[in-house]
């Protein structure tokens, strides 16, 4: 009885084995953010690595006690950089926490097909990151301390999902991205990060897009043609647009509190037809002329002068991408899913097919709340 007693408590002991590969806190270094540049060697990867004595205990704004470390090193290799960051970081770098990556626009110009290909193998990375390029360089973005937060990473986060409040910039996770990237038929879309230098301190902002094409950065999208890129995407809920009053041309502020951006296509002697319907439902939310949009007819001409500003923004993005050659905005797949045999009779030359398709746009303007105090009369002066 005793050599099974001594048995069955030798047994549960061998299958509990611990956490054997368990990484202490205090052994690693969590990256909120990395840069990435091209270097006369290959690379300069310069990360953004919370000081966790300090960190928890910093309050945003606060900019006497540093809550990050930054730190830089090259090497042939992405993989090869970072790891050259363990002759000067004590702790093992940890990527779970990432939050945001910045490629530098030289970098990006070249193949990037190695930088993707790095973050897409890594186990610890999360999918969620965001991603962006800068014309300037990567590794200083994240050097710039903010006003009100008390690391650049989070500043950096906000400032990208703050798109939708100003209409003119775009986001992308790096999920998603890779999906586009890995699609022989499309361009994948990122943010784009610029620092305004007409302060006495840097401040980073968001403005446009950067598009890619065969593996590497191909053109950049100003404001306006991203705006008509976030219309096609169904991505304009919660912004903005100013139209001018259809009396006097004074400006009009609108708010997009909602859109729908639908389509149906279909081929004609192996051409592609588009019809694009957007259905946005829209609040004035600031005027500066004296109309009075409780006449229903003057509500009519502001929607159609808000339909015919949407209609503007989506041809110029439209007309830009195939002016480029580029489908960033996403048609091959619409046709696809619709149409999948004549799909696959156009997609081997469908760079040449994407050019020649036919969009036609049609949106629709519901503007709910107007305001139900009437405009102030201007005052008459009397001789």
């Amino acid at each position: 009885m005793k050599k099974i007693a001594v048995i069955l408590i030798l047994i549960p002991s061998l299958l509990l084995t611990g956490c054997w590969n368990a990484r202490e806190i205090n052994e690693l270094a969590f990256v909120l953010s990395i840069g990435i540049d091209k270097n006369i060697n290959g690379f300069k990867v310069t990360a953004q690595i919370a000081n966790p004595d300090t960190y928890s205990k910093t309050q945003s704004g606060d900019k006497s006690d540093k809550p990050f470390w930054i730190v830089s090193s090259t090497g042939k290799t992405i993989f090869e950089a970072i790891r050259n960051m363990s002759s000067i970081s004590s702790r093992r770098i940890f990527w779970a926490h990432i939050k945001l990556i910045i490629i530098g626009e030289q970098l990006a110009r070249s193949n990037t097909l190695e930088i993707f290909d790095f973050f897409s193998r890594n186990p610890e990375l999360r999918l969620r990151t965001l991603i962006a390029v800068t014309p300037d360089e990567a590794g200083k973005l994240i050097e710039v301390v903010p006003e009100m937060e008390k690391d650049p990473a989070i500043y950096l986060e906000d400032i990208i999902e703050n798109k939708n409040l100003s209409g003119k910039s775009y986001s992308i996770m790096l999920k998603d991205f890779l999906e586009d990237y890995l699609d022989p038929y499309l361009g994948p879309v990122t943010s784009k990060i610029v620092v305004d230098k007409s302060r006495l301190e840097p401040v980073l902002r968001t403005s446009g897009a950067y598009v890619f094409s065969e593996k590497k950065l191909a053109a950049s999208l100003n404001e306006e043609q991203t705006r008509g890129l976030l219309w096609l995407k169904n991505k304009m809920n919660d912004s903005i647009m100013v139209v001018y009053c259809p009396d006097d041309n004074m400006p009009i502020t609108m708010e997009i509190k909602s859109a729908r951006t639908a389509y149906k296509s279909y081929v004609d002697n192996e051409i592609p037809y588009y019809k694009i319907n957007v259905k946005v439902k829209a609040n004035i939310t600031e005027q500066a002329c004296q109309t009075d949009f409780n006449d229903m007819y003057k509500l009519n001409e502001l929607s159609k002068v808000l339909g015919a500003a949407v209609r503007k923004d989506i041809y110029y993005t439209v007309t830009t991408a195939q002016d480029l050659q580029i489908d960033f905005i996403g048609l091959s797949k619409i046709l696809h899913r619709q149409h999948k045999e004549d799909w696959y009779k156009l997609c081997r030359n469908w760079n040449k097919v994407f050019r020649a398709a036919h969009v036609i746009v049609n949106v629709k303007v519901d503007i709910h709340h107007v305001s139900l105090a009437k405009p102030l009369e201007p005052i008459k002066m009397h001789k």
